[in-house]
């Protein structure tokens, strides 16, 4: 519209002439031509301003009574035309013939003919018999229909069209050279390539007709020179945060900044590319470290590039200089009021008075007074105070429409002398809001309350920002909204906060869900040193309905596929097989968390068939389990559990060698094995209570997680034996990282362990297979599977008592982004380990002399799939242990 407007007025002026019969009015009746620029290319000159319209004298315009509409455009000629035709060109300008004159129109079809066509064009209008005629005169642009590329050898044809954008028939407008090259300079420059020169080889008219003896040519004359690595990148003067460590181990400035070129290591023998782009972002990037950190005046800037002879790598200098770091002089919260201000388009602010005390808002920060001011407390801060109005009913999110709580910019005071700042935190504090409703999006085939059930709100309840978080992570817990496969573009359950129209203190919670799979077929197969070569086929369904079966027995894997069948309720059934060199086993599992339909602290009902059978150092056991429990959620975090157990095991191929035995009266093997010879049946009452407190259910980071499970064995129940057997375990968990780094941090893991077998009534040894055992990949590593004593000659005597723990220090080497989320998910980690362990072969005693003690570290891969591989070194041990330094669990998902 805007290329057409300087013809507006003149156009205007001969309509009205033609209208009211005026035009001896006017000396010249002929409408000024409308201009259009020629785009140029930046090696050619610019083109000359187009001429001034005379604008005609405005009292008579004022004269003149108004138009009815637009004149009506009698004819369009073209003038120019050589490539295209002339119905063509009209045909893309839009205006027609017979219609009154749509400056619109017009205006869109001159862009069109540019970029469709490559036609430059402009309109003029002239007074003519019943309306205006138009001129649309044209220039076309010459087009090189095959451009060439000379002189490249490390990069393609094909990699260099791409780079220049020529599409597939590679057609080039000369005045597009100069664009081209610079896209072919920037292409070779991320490729490394910082040495590399374009030049520009043109021939021919860039516009209008064409010569037939010298047709339009473009060649890009291209000289690559080497491509360059970076060497090193080294920062002088950076003494608060040096460059130190190596690999996985790196810290200092380069490591906090997460820069992205770096010299050889090793998965990269070269070293980066070096590319100036990407080393001004590091730089960039260094310097907002000390920012972050309080140096305000920090000034970090690229020192010089030290090329090598062969200009084949470069070491990177860069020069720090700190200066001082500000610290906080006082810190102070306020309420804002934001009043709409439509003439700047922005907001006004007023002071409010704070909802909550200002004191217990600081005491939530730890932007304190003294302290140096960082940009991790203010960030800190931020999400503390949010989360503190949010518990609260004051939420933070934008979709709730007005009133929302708001972290603002804070108000800062600097004193440069004295390097301090005055901080004051500016608070929306927002209204108070209610849940009305609870929705669920997307749980299509999955039961209302199997949903509800994960949820601790109800409508009416303060929309505590807590609870609503907690929904979240309950309802990703079930597993049934998820799909942990390593190609899975699916989308993890997500909150959406919804006002409600004509109650501003109320919101809709909607949780939108995507379900995962509903038959999770796993075929597996691994090598773990304590199991040896094990293959694995599983068929899990974590939502199952037992009571919603196929339509037909033909519809079966059809209604299966689209969860039409045996889907929904939330209960699990699990089928397993087993099969491996040293353990073979199957399993058969189903599960209903809520029999009584309650919602809130529902009951369960578990039952379980398992077959087990290994090949160990002097015997071999095959069992069969048997377990019905009752479970009972007391709260989201304690749950209680009763039930029956029934096991028949079958020991045989019992193996006595003499070899170092001087008493022959003396059993080589422990006494309790001989006496469980043959089958033995065990019946028992099981009873376990359990409390977990952890960010998540799988491979917990932070929290704690408690668990007495118990089993009551005895006679009465139809058993071979009376005995007690018990465990208690805690374990707790916590991060290092600042709570506003990484979403994956380092941490510790601490692990402690008490279990008692006690033998009573006819019972005088507790069952050997029953009793404790320590040593392996899971319980004090370093010593082999069941190598820890008191043994009996070689052999363990397994323990009635039993402590054992381990300490653990968990370093992340890499982590990757979720699809779909700025989520990050760990995937190799470095452990730091020391166990310690001791058994003894009676119950309610230990002795202290018998505690075996290790240390060491193991490499690990959490996802696609675990591989853990640890070295452990025991530093206390015991006659006739068996050590076993490297151990390691390997597991492959085939399907």
């Amino acid at each position: 519209m805007r290329r057409f407007a300087r013809a507006w007025v003149s156009i205007l002026v001969a309509s009205i002439a033609i209208e009211v019969g005026a035009a001896a009015a006017l000396q010249d009746p002929i409408v000024p031509e409308v201009p259009r620029p020629v785009p140029q290319a930046p090696d050619e000159p610019e083109a000359k301003p187009p001429t001034t319209v005379p604008v005609p004298d405005v009292h008579e315009a004022e004269r003149t009574p108004a138009p009815k509409q637009n004149p009506t455009v009698v004819a369009i000629h073209v003038e120019g035309a050589h490539r295209y035709t002339d119905s063509q060109l009209v045909t893309a300008l839009g205006q027609k013939v017979g219609d009154p004159l749509d400056f619109l129109t017009v205006d869109k079809g001159l862009d069109l003919l540019w970029h469709a066509f490559n036609v430059h064009g402009d309109v003029t209008a002239h007074e003519a018999e019943g309306g205006v005629e138009l001129l649309l005169t044209v220039q076309e642009m010459n087009p090189d229909l095959e451009p060439r590329f000379v002189g490249n050898k490390e990069i393609d044809v094909e990699k260099l069209r791409k780079w220049s954008l020529l599409g597939e028939k590679g057609e080039l407008f000369l005045y597009q050279a100069e664009r081209v090259r610079h896209r072919l300079l920037e292409g070779y420059h991320k490729e490394g390539y910082a040495f590399a020169q374009v030049d520009v080889v043109k021939r021919g008219a860039v516009s209008g007709p064409v010569d037939p003896k010298e047709l339009p040519d473009v060649i890009f004359e291209i000289r690559e020179g080497p491509q360059v690595r970076v060497k090193d990148i080294v920062v002088h003067g950076s003494r608060t945060m040096p460059d130190t460590g190596m690999w996985w181990w790196k810290d200092g400035l380069k490591k906090l900044a997460q820069t992205e070129l770096d010299g050889p290591w090793l998965f990269n023998w070269f070293g980066d590319k070096f590319v100036r782009e990407t080393l001004d972002s590091d730089i960039v990037a260094m310097r907002e470290v000390y920012r972050d950190r309080g140096y305000l005046d920090a000034v970090v800037a690229l020192d010089h590039l030290q090329f090598s002879d062969d200009h084949t790598g470069v070491v990177v200098h860069v020069a720090v200089d700190e200066g001082q770091p500000y610290t906080v002089s006082s810190l102070h919260i306020k309420g804002i009021m934001q009043t709409p201000n439509q003439k700047l388009q922005d907001y006004d602010e007023s002071d409010v008075d704070l909802i909550f005390p200002e004191a217990d808002l600081l005491a939530l920060c730890k932007m304190q007074s003294g302290v140096q001011f960082e940009r991790t407390r203010l960030n800190s801060d931020s999400n503390k105070l949010r989360d503190y109005y949010g518990e609260r009913g004051y939420l933070a999110n934008a979709s709730i429409g007005v009133d929302y709580f708001e972290f603002l910019d804070p108000e800062l005071t600097f004193d440069p002398e004295a390097h301090t700042v005055g901080v004051t935190y500016k608070l929306v504090q927002g209204r108070k809001r209610y849940v009305r409703e609870v929705l669920f999006r997307g749980g299509t085939h999955t039961r209302d309350r199997v949903m509800r059930r994960e949820i601790d709100m109800l409508p009416g309840d303060l929309a505590d920002l807590k609870k609503i978080r907690e929904g979240l992570q309950h309802l990703f817990a079930t597993r049934y909204f998820t799909d942990e496969s390593p190609s899975s573009d699916h989308k993890n359950p997500q909150i959406t906060l919804k006002p409600v129209e004509g109650d501003p203190s109320a919101i809709d919670v909607e949780y939108a869900l995507q379900e995962g799979k509903d038959i999770n077929v796993q075929l597996q197969g691994g090598i773990d040193s304590d199991n040896g070569l094990f293959g694995r086929i599983a068929l899990l369904m974590h939502n199952f309905d037992i009571g919603d079966p196929p339509n037909s027995l033909w519809s079966t894997f059809g209604d299966l596929f689209d969860k039409e069948a045996f889907h929904g309720a939330g209960q699990e059934l699990e089928l397993e097989l087993q099969p491996g060199t040293k353990v073979n086993s199957s399993l058969i599992r189903f599960l209903e968390p809520d029999i009584f339909r309650s919602q809130f602290n529902p009951w369960s009902l578990e039952v379980e068939w398992r077959r087990y059978g290994r090949e160990e150092n002097f015997y071999h056991e095959d069992r069969n389990d048997r377990r019905v429990r009752f479970g009972h959620q007391f709260t989201r975090k304690f749950s209680g559990f009763i039930g029956y157990t029934n096991a028949d095991v079958r020991v045989t191929n019992l193996d006595s060698p003499l070899t170092g035995i001087n008493d022959p009266t003396v059993p080589p093997l422990p006494d309790s094995i001989y006496q469980q010879e043959g089958t033995t049946n065990l019946s028992g009452i099981t009873l376990d209570f359990t409390l977990r407190n952890v960010d998540q259910f799988l491979n917990p980071h932070s929290g704690s997680q408690y668990g007495w499970h118990s089993i009551f064995y005895d006679t009465a129940l139809g058993g071979d034996y009376d005995f007690v057997k018990s465990t208690i375990n805690g374990d707790w968990f916590w991060l290092t990282g600042d709570e506003n780094g990484e979403e994956v941090q380092p941490g510790f893991h601490l692990g402690l362990n008490a279990g008692i077998a006690d033998p009573y009534g006819h019972t005088d040894l507790v069952p050997y297979t029953e009793r404790f055992f320590l040593g392996g990949s899971r319980t004090l590593r370093g010593f082999d599977r069941h190598g820890v004593g008191p043994n009996r000659f070689d052999n363990t005597l397994g323990g009635e008592t039993a402590l054992w723990g381990t300490f653990e220090y968990r370093y992340p080497l890499y982590s990757v982004t979720e699809p779909g989320t700025y989520r990050q998910k760990e995937t190799f980690r470095l452990t730091l380990f020391s166990d310690a362990g001791v058994l003894s072969v009676d119950p309610w005693n230990i002795d202290p002399n018998e505690v075996r003690w290790t240390y060491g570290f193991g490499l690990g891969m959490v996802q696609p799939f675990p591989v853990s591989l640890n070295f452990g070194f025991p530093i206390k041990s015991g006659d006739g242990d068996k050590k076993q330094v490297f151990s390691f669990t390997i597991l492959s998902l085939w399907f």
